[in-house]
């Protein structure tokens, strides 16, 4: 009997002991621990109630198990409220309340507007992978968002990397990439925010495809050359954005062609004619958008664009003839004619993470006395202090560059001092209440000293990137909504460590339970032995 006395209380707390480690286990995930505990714990409750059996029957026929039972369905009853509460009421009056300090889970006014507007139906494809499920979360929850305030959206998440067959019929290249569709219209957006989200369902609700001509006949980069120096890359994802991109031979055309929405002139090698000029000046004077790549000449002295540069004076940005060097930030299979400028603030930059790279670049920078009528932004300058980082202007006797760029040092006399600007976005101020201001958009015109970062050989992100937020901005696609963006790294916290996760998961799930088992244990055999006693 004594035995029994023993061996029953110690089954019954093997069985405790048992059930806490099964349900931890559940919570780790831990399956095989998990069921292998739990026929132990269903073992030992077997045993205890044979072993004391009467005590067993008595539990849930005391007084202790009626109080226990109506604890139990009180629970119950107020679980089943909250439940019809949600379920009944919450439906019918759907309301929810924000207190994030950036707002995170509240959409703008435009976008609700645009949402409530919404008649055809849209698919929207998220490709994540489990390499970035913040990032995927984060869309989650805008998405979410968006299917709140219409029926007429409908969202999927899918991984790139599994899902070939979806990944092959919208030719995803980079993961993180979402799909916003409507018929058989796409709009392809790779930043996590809900200005370019509903930018694009804008752009699919509108129904129109703009124009961008590339020069030709000057030797620049091809649409149609699939070498590392070409730009068939360019084109394929301009095509992605629903963009049309063709040749232009102002060679052979009066003019620029009316539809244009963006002229692009990538690095040519050899001037332009007084007629082509002609044509391009006319353009800009009539609320053109240009975007303007010119390499640094480094053959010779003389610069053969020097009827661009002249030209782009005009609108407040000077070109140098120079060579940027940083020995400081640089990239190292290039040396240091290939700076990585730090960006500045701007609609084309804003959303920019990952630096860019130049590989070869002149200085292009703001006009000392620009125009009144516009404003004149730098995008990227180097970020190297003063005798780090310069625009070169010493040449060889022959007019070409020393091909030992270390041996460059920086002459305050002649150089282009630092920080250098490589790349500039313009824009003419027009007055919303004049007859002009109402019939012409403002001409914008963006020029880059370097036009080989968007060849071939290096058009990945970011690269694409900054030249298709580039390209958004001259087209006014940008301009569509104006939705400031959220800065997460206001609100982000110290990234834990594989330790900290550690203490946190034994804390919260071993420790704490422990203590509380222990105190009751202890509290229940200090009752026990006073019974005795007694």
């Amino acid at each position: 009997m004594a035995n029994k006395s023993i061996a029953g209380p110690i089954f019954g707390l093997l069985t405790l002991i048992f059930s806490f480690i099964a349900t931890a286990s559940a919570v780790f995930q831990s399956w095989l621990a998990f069921w292998i505990c739990l026929l132990l714990a269903l073992v030992s409750l077997t045993v205890f109630a044979r072993l004391r059996f009467a005590d067993f029957i008595n539990f849930f026929v005391s007084r202790q198990a009626r109080y226990g039972a109506n604890v139990a369905l009180s629970i119950v009853g107020v679980i089943g409220i909250a439940v019809f509460a949600n379920a009944i009421v919450g439906h019918r009056f759907d309301k929810r309340t924000d207190l994030t300090k950036l707002q995170l889970y509240t959409l703008s006014e435009q976008t609700k507007t645009v949402l409530k507007n919404l008649e055809a139906e849209i698919q929207v494809t998220a490709f994540f992978s489990n390499e970035i499920q913040q990032l995927a979360a984060r869309a989650k929850d805008i998405l979410a968002l968006y299917q709140r305030e219409t029926e007429s959206l409908t969202v999927s998440f899918k991984d790139p990397y599994t899902d070939l067959q979806s990944r092959e019929k919208y030719q995803i290249q980079y993961d993180g990439t979402i799909i916003f569709e409507s018929q058989d219209q796409q709009e392809k957006v790779t930043v996590v925010e809900e200005q370019k989200f509903t930018s694009a369902i804008l752009k699919l609700m509108r129904n129109e495809t703009k124009k961008i001509y590339f020069l030709v006949g000057h030797e620049e980069h091809g649409l149609d050359d699939f070498n590392k120096n070409g730009y068939s890359d360019v084109r394929t994802e301009l095509e992605n954005q629903n963009y049309v991109a063709s040749a232009l031979s102002l060679l052979t055309e009066p003019a620029i062609p009316a539809d244009c929405d963006v002229l692009v002139i990538a690095g040519p090698k050899t001037a332009l004619t007084r007629h082509e000029l002609d044509a391009v000046t006319k353009y800009l004077n009539h609320g053109g958008k240009l975007f303007l790549m010119l390499d640094p000449s480094v053959t010779s002295a003389k610069d053969p664009n020097n009827g661009l540069v002249r030209l782009m004076k005009r609108w407040g940005i000077t070109i140098g003839n120079d060579l940027v060097i940083d020995k400081v930030q640089f990239v190292f299979a290039f040396g240091p004619t290939a700076p990585v400028p730090g960006p500045v603030l701007h609609d084309i930059t804003r959303a920019m993470t990952d630096p860019v790279a130049f590989p070869v670049t002149r200085s292009v920078t703001p006009l000392a006395d620009s125009p009144p009528n516009l404003s004149v932004k730098s995008l990227f300058k180097t970020a190297s202090g003063a005798g780090n980082s310069w625009g070169e202007t010493q040449r060889e006797a022959d007019g070409t560059f020393s091909e030992d760029f270390t041996n460059f040092t920086y002459d305050p006399d002649t150089d282009t001092p630092s920080p250098v600007s490589v790349a500039i976005a313009a824009e003419q101020k027009i007055d919303q209440d004049s007859d002009k201001g109402a019939e012409h958009s403002p001409t914008r015109i963006v020029v880059f000293g370097d036009s080989d970062f968007a060849a071939n050989a290096i058009f990945r992100v970011p690269n694409r990137d900054i030249f298709l937020a580039t390209i958004n901005w001259l087209t006014l696609e940008d301009d569509l909504i104006a939705i400031r963006p959220i800065d997460l790294r206001e609100q982000t916290l110290r990234q834990m460590l594989v330790q900290d996760q550690r203490l946190v998961q034994i804390t919260s799930v071993f420790l704490i339970p422990t203590l509380v088992f222990t105190a009751g244990l202890i509290v229940w055999w200090q009752r026990r032995e006073g019974e005795r006693n007694a």
